[in-house]
């Protein structure tokens, strides 16, 4: 069977009947179901001391950014989290993060940073959900999860928090995002194989280089 979906004004043609994209995600639900993810090239976080000045928000894409799936595209609701603690599809590719965002996000919340997520998905009640179940919707404390442009999801958390545009910081895996953000002032980081401790690392330190 064969699927096809427009995603971003381009149509993506899937193959349902395998598993299209095993490097991306799991196919099924068990224990020696791995998806490739990158490696951790930054160590760990608990020894590192936060680069000063700090962001006031630190707002993160999801797709590709977070996790390495299209949550409109590639994986099928509803979701639901097993006996196991994994959280699975319809069915039962596991959905799971990139190997180092867990840490980060703990890392992160433990140091006192405020973020959020921006994502223009076309499914953004199946992302709500799927944060929910993987217990990241607890680290967000804005979420601007729906289609248009990311200025828009911008101009909201700036509504919402009041942090100006230059004591923002963003990561996302697509330059056409990098770029409109840099445009307002926000200092925006190309994430080109999901996030890991060395790309947060480097963003904090050009962070506090660059708004000295």
């Amino acid at each position: 069977m064969t699927l096809t979906s427009f995603y971003r004004g381009l149509a993506v043609v899937v193959s349902v009947g395998t598993c299209f994209a095993a490097e991306l995600y799991c196919h099924k639900e068990d224990a020696s179901c791995q998806s490739k993810r990158e490696e951790n090239r930054g160590g760990p976080m608990d020894n590192y001391p936060p680069p000063t000045p700090r962001p006031e928000l630190v707002v993160f894409d999801v797709d590709f950014t977070l996790w390495p799936f299209w949550v409109d595209t590639h994986v099928s609701p509803p979701f639901k989290k097993t006996s196991a603690g994994r959280v699975v599809d319809r069915y039962n590719y596991v959905l799971q993060g990139y190997e180092d965002v867990p840490e980060i996000l703990d890392w992160m919340s433990r140091q006192g940073y405020t973020m959020a997520v921006a994502s223009r998905t076309d499914a953004p009640q199946d992302m709500r959900a799927a944060l929910k179940l993987l217990d990241w919707d607890k680290y967000f404390t804005y979420k601007e999860i729906y289609p248009g442009s990311k200025t828009h999801h911008f101009q909201r958390f700036h509504e919402q928090s009041g942090v100006p545009y230059s004591k923002m910081i963003f990561f996302d895996d697509e330059e056409r995002n990098i770029y409109d953000l840099s445009r307002i002032g926000v200092l925006s980081i190309l994430v080109s194989r999901g996030l890991t401790t060395q790309v947060l690392k480097d963003g904090l330190e050009q962070f506090a280089r660059e708004r000295k």
